[in-house]
């Protein structure tokens, strides 16, 4: 059966302890709004290095928004999610409102702080195995 994927990507230019507490509200968010149903999800997060023109950009941004004020130990991360399940369950409205909550979550981020946040869906084919046919 063909499964509907939605890949959805955070960054966010944040602490350490900041960093946490978002992952955590990510991880809850991705507890409660999954239920009943039978979505997969997965998540990972990952540092974006200083010298990748994301990060750059993020301490370029968040300078002019803190005039004077120094990054103290702020980095930039990505947070992945990975959501797979029948399009049936996995309906442009449940992303839609899914994307909403973690959006909402990013209020933990305080003023100023800069954040990217992409969500893409795409059908998969079925991947039934492929066995040889015998001659």
């Amino acid at each position: 059966m063909p499964k509907r994927i939605s890949d959805v990507s955070l960054q966010v230019y944040v602490t350490p302890e900041i960093l946490e507490d978002l992952v955590d509200t990510v991880r809850t968010e991705l507890a409660e709004h999954l239920g009943d149903g039978d979505i997969c999800a997965w998540r990972f997060t990952l540092p974006i290095a200083e010298d990748d023109s994301r990060h750059r950009d993020f301490d370029n941004r968040w300078r002019i928004a803190n005039p004077g004020a120094e990054p103290q130990g702020r980095a930039t991360f990505e947070i992945a999610l990975s959501l797979v399940g029948d399009p049936a369950e996995l309906t442009d409205s449940y992303l839609a409102a899914f994307e909403h909550r973690l959006l909402q979550g990013l209020d933990t981020l305080g003023p100023g702080a800069p954040f990217t946040f992409r969500a893409e869906q795409r059908s998969d084919l079925d991947m039934e195995p492929l066995l040889p046919e015998r001659l």
